[in-house]
């Protein structure tokens, strides 16, 4: 039997739950071991990244969801970010994140594919993201896609 991916605009009543639970996960899994932060306060700051950065408002964020036979298997919150240098708003993935049952099918590539042209659609020329340092699987991945180096942050522990 054949798997039925389908792409979707994310729905807030119908996805909320899942979406803050995959991207609590991605969020949570992406700090560094050295940078742990206790639970409770990642979660009140999670809660304020979702009020903060909106991805069931239109005017701030778009986020598509991949479902196959109706599940939910991903997302990719697009949203904008003002550039440090130049001032430029870009469009910006926030998260591009699938539940690890459905890694390794293309539903990545697909989701990622669904927000680029959709940031072409509407006259983007560019679009930013950021992966942690130790996530090197994801910086592979966007390697694939096309992304390149743009800045180094850096950090030094006292």
């Amino acid at each position: 039997m054949k798997v039925q991916l389908n792409i979707r605009l994310y729905d807030h009543a119908r996805d909320a739950r899942s979406f803050a639970a995959l991207n609590y996960r991605t969020f949570r899994d992406s700090i560094p071991q050295v940078e742990f932060v206790d639970d409770e306060d990642f979660r009140r700051h999670h809660a304020w990244l979702l009020k903060q950065f909106a991805p069931h408002d239109p005017r701030k964020a778009t986020v598509f969801v991949a479902e196959i036979d109706d599940v939910y298997a991903g997302h990719c919150w697009l949203g904008q970010q003002t550039d440090f240098f130049t001032r430029r708003v870009d469009p910006w993935i926030f998260d591009l994140s699938v539940v690890p049952e459905f890694q390794e099918q293309g539903i990545a590539r697909a989701l990622h594919d669904a927000v680029e042209e959709h940031a072409r659609k509407h006259g983007a020329k560019l679009i930013g993201l950021q992966v942690m340092a130790h996530n090197q699987g994801a910086a592979e991945m966007y390697e694939k896609f096309g992304y390149t180096q743009r800045a180094f942050s850096l950090k030094k522990h006292l």
